[in-house]
């Protein structure tokens, strides 16, 4: 009688856009080192990677069960006599020690993410520091498993149908694109007159400019456009599914010159077609966050007493920025055909 297929698990805890885009290297690694694996991706709360992201994490993984307990996962997959792996992408410390304690002892070997591996070093194993960035963590822990190094892949593909779209919302002009992201939650948001502002400086240098308008408090299309009628907004009216609406985010981020938003999702998907970005940071751990692209300006909120909101942030600082990239865009890629 045949074994069962090694089993392999991933577990997290809620894994924004931004979350899900970094696992993904993770989980091709995985894949790619562990072909006969039935590899499983949990989650104690929702994850991109079954929204957003499904259709670049589906073939990477063969179950996804999100909102479910560990426990629970391990008790429909796990089989008497199969080799069981769980790989922990959780934080913290006291977490990571506890779930270790519940799985000693039932033949499942476990890599939690601990800093700098100590707490899961293994005879045998060279111990190394593990990285900053939470990309290459999760990457190193395949690796470590894996016993190897392994093709580390952010990129995601582009499909031709919104490529075809994306040029169709641009028009026929020959100015370089820019994208502008302002919508976020809580203090990363932009406001109506940053927007509006940054946006009218650029259309005055040059540049097509075009506003994401996605889910997130910030400026409504309506108020924008009352500040700036120049500038073009897509969003909701395209009437796209949120995958559709994914696919035509990153053709627009192949053709453009660059982005410009606050730290966050959009940041880190436009890093997948290697879209250069100004973002404005209100506190994030850019060792840890930042986009994986070559070309990455960050700009920083200012603090007032113990916050920073990137509504505070001044409109000088975001477009020197913005220059600052676009020039050494032109000085370093001619062939680029960038404004000059």
């Amino acid at each position: 009688m045949d074994l069962p297929a090694p089993l392999l698990i991933f577990y997290g805890r809620n894994d924004a856009l931004g979350d899900g885009l970094l696992r993904i290297p993770a989980l091709r690694a995985a894949r790619t080192a562990f072909p006969r694996s039935h590899i499983v991706y949990g989650s104690q709360g929702k994850s991109s990677l079954t929204g957003m992201l499904h259709k670049h994490a589906a073939p990477l993984v063969d179950d996804f069960r999100t909102i479910v307990p560990l426990s629970a996962i391990l008790a429909e997959f796990a089989r008497p006599g199969g080799r069981t792996t769980v790989v922990d992408f959780r934080a913290g410390v006291p977490g990571l020690m506890v779930t270790g304690l519940q799985l000693f002892g039932r033949g499942v070997r476990y890599e939690p993410n601990f800093a700098g591996h100590l707490l899961s070093l293994r005879w045998g194993t060279r111990w190394t520091l593990r990285p900053e960035h939470n990309a290459w963590r999760y990457h190193r822990l395949i690796e470590r498993l894996a016993g190897r190094h392994l093709p580390f892949d952010h990129r995601l593909d582009v499909p031709q149908a919104a490529r075809t779209q994306a040029r169709r919302l641009r028009g026929t002009g020959d100015r370089p694109l820019i994208l502008l992201g302002g919508n976020a939650s809580g203090a990363k948001f932009m406001s109506e007159a940053q927007v509006a502002a940054v946006a009218g400086n650029l259309i005055d240098a040059g540049y097509q400019v075009l506003y994401l308008a996605t889910p997130g408090d910030g400026p409504t299309p309506q108020a924008l456009l009352a500040r700036e009628s120049r500038l073009s907004v897509i969003g909701p009216e395209l009437g796209l599914g949120v995958e559709a609406f994914g696919d035509l985010l990153l053709a627009l981020g192949e053709m453009a010159a660059a982005y410009v938003g606050m730290e966050g999702g959009l940041g880190h998907l436009f890093a997948t077609v290697m879209t250069p970005t100004v973002i404005v940071n209100n506190g994030a751990n850019l060792e840890r966050w930042r986009p994986l692209s070559n070309r990455v300006e960050v700009v920083t909120a200012p603090r007032r007493g113990r916050t920073a909101n990137v509504a505070d942030t001044p409109v000088e600082a975001i477009l020197e920025a913005t220059h600052r990239l676009l020039a050494a865009g032109r000085r370093d890629h001619a062939d680029l055909g960038l404004l000059s």
